[in-house]
């Protein structure tokens, strides 16, 4: 499909990703305090707190990860906070989470629930209330952001041709992307390039007679480099755990 406007709203979509409000730094590497297998494990934990919300997609929780690197990343005095005492860093996570509940998902999420159920007492109500607002301050309410997720849908969009097989490879690209943005390693790359490299691995994987299809959306999204190629090797990684939650790949 070679409509214009999902050219121009890829575009637009790129142009947003490389602006400073949507970067990401190495943010762990200034503390001591958190490390890499924390950050993973509160990935992992929202995943599963969305998965008990009826009707949410796990979608949501990348967005709530996205929100959660780039606060980290800001450099305000609640996020120096959030680096170097695992409570205040955890309580970032879970408002971080709520907001995504709330903007992408319309959720009615109300804050002694959260504090009751969701974090069993370890906070009240009205602290997660006031990280809510520090997570927004710090955000600058820049909350609709490009996500790999995006990418992939609008990716699909301009694919050429007809294939059956092409659901499944966004399926897969998809349920990547998800295991991506967990690695560390992956902090610093935009996006686009998590989604295009997600696309390259599933595509090798279901059939590789469908690479013209990526020789296309390089010309959409731009080629990865060779520095690039590092997404596409972790990536490959994470096929075993892919293959450990469902039986379709």
């Amino acid at each position: 499909m070679n409509d214009p406007l999902v050219f121009s709203q890829i575009c637009v979509m790129i142009k947003q990703e490389k602006s400073p409000f949507y970067k990401c730094s190495d943010y762990l590497s200034t503390t001591q305090a958190i490390d890499p297998s924390h950050r993973e494990a509160l990935f992992t934990w929202g995943y599963k707190t969305i998965k008990t919300c009826n009707g949410i997609k796990r979608s949501t929780a990348v967005v709530a990860f996205g929100y959660f690197d780039r606060f980290m990343s800001s450099n305000t005095p609640a996020a120096k906070r959030a680096l170097n005492d695992i409570v205040e860093c955890q309580l970032a996570f879970v408002a971080c989470l709520v907001v995504a509940l709330k903007i992408h998902s319309g959720f009615n999420v109300n804050s002694d629930f959260v504090a009751n159920q969701i974090t069993r007492d370890s906070y009240d109500a009205e602290e997660i209330n006031a990280m809510e607002l520090e997570i927004l301050y710090s955000l600058r309410w820049k909350l609709n952001g490009p996500t790999p997720h995006d990418f992939i849908d609008y990716f699909f969009e301009v694919m050429p041709g007809e294939d059956d097989r092409l659901g499944l490879v966004k399926k897969l690209a998809k349920a990547l992307v998800e295991l991506a943005v967990m690695r560390y390693d992956n902090v610093l790359h935009r996006p686009s390039k998590i989604a295009f490299a997600s696309l390259c691995c599933a595509i090798h994987h279901v059939d590789i007679s469908l690479i013209d299809s990526l020789q296309y959306l390089e010309i959409v999204s731009g080629p990865l480099n060779p520095h690039d190629g590092r997404i596409i090797s972790l990536i490959k990684s994470m096929f075993r755990s892919v293959r450990e939650v469902s039986h379709e790949f």
